[in-house]
């Protein structure tokens, strides 16, 4: 189960497809970078945890298909205890 989502800014090329696979947690920022979109308008690279995403119904397969989607492998998916899942 993931717990909490990264976006490593010097690693995103702004490609999208995180944001077209899960629109509901990515967006892209006026850097053209991949952001975590949070509860209370808050919106950056994270560490994010489960709880501060808007979309906490947002399926583990959906984040997992998101992650894999970028060309550079710029999002990271951590499980319990902090586990790296992803990459």
């Amino acid at each position: 189960m993931i717990k909490k989502i990264s976006v490593d800014r010097n690693l995103c090329i702004g490609a999208a497809s995180c944001v077209l696979t899960a629109g509901t947690v990515f967006e892209l920022d006026g850097e053209n970078k991949a952001i975590i979109i949070q509860k209370n308008s808050v919106k950056n690279s994270g560490p994010a945890e489960k709880g501060a995403w808007a979309d906490e119904a947002v399926a583990d397969e959906t984040l997992l298909l998101a992650a894999q989607s970028c060309p550079t492998k710029a999002i990271f998916l951590f499980g319990e205890n902090d586990k790296q899942v992803y990459p």
